[in-house]
């Protein structure tokens, strides 16, 4: 069996990082979630410690992702830019968006670097990067944050 070049792997992965990027946002699940390896992994190194961070396996993956059309209304994509990695496997992509949280109406314009690792031509290990502090702006989780670091700073509730 003939062993792909380093320049068709490459091609094929950022083929994937594109098609995971479309496919998500025209709310494709189902086929979303073919291009995961069945052992993936997703994370959110950014988000709050919890059961929110990393999800593993496709179920779980397809799970947590899918519900996003239910807490964030995407507008637009302002801007999307993928970068092929020297090891062929790897991808990276910066992503803005402009958008809104459906619970509170407040705005979600948020930044992304998106680095993904491929095996075999699926899906294998995701990490999302954002600013943690749009989300919880637009999430109305902000102000009592801020006012709980303030009160345990100052010994006073605010």
């Amino acid at each position: 069996m003939a062993t792909k070049s380093d320049d068709e792997v490459r091609e094929r992965t950022l083929k994937l990082l594109q098609s995971y990027q479309s496919l998500l946002f025209q709310r494709r699940f189902d086929e979303w979630i073919q291009l995961w390896a069945d052992d993936a992994t997703c994370e959110f190194p950014f988000a709050p410690e919890g059961p929110l961070r990393v999800f593993e396996g496709k179920e779980a993956i397809l799970a947590h992702m899918s519900a996003y059309p239910e807490k964030i209304a995407i507008d637009s994509i302002e801007q999307m830019r993928i970068h092929p990695m020297l090891d062929p496997e790897i991808a990276a992509a910066e992503l803005a968006i402009k958008g809104h949280a459906v619970a509170t109406g407040r705005p979600y314009n948020q930044r992304y670097v998106i680095v993904v690792e491929t095996r075999n031509g699926k899906i294998w290990r995701y990490r999302e990067y954002w600013n943690p502090l749009i989300s919880l702006e637009a999430f109305g989780d902000l102000k009592p944050r801020v006012s709980d670091n303030i009160a345990s700073e100052t010994g006073k509730a605010s």
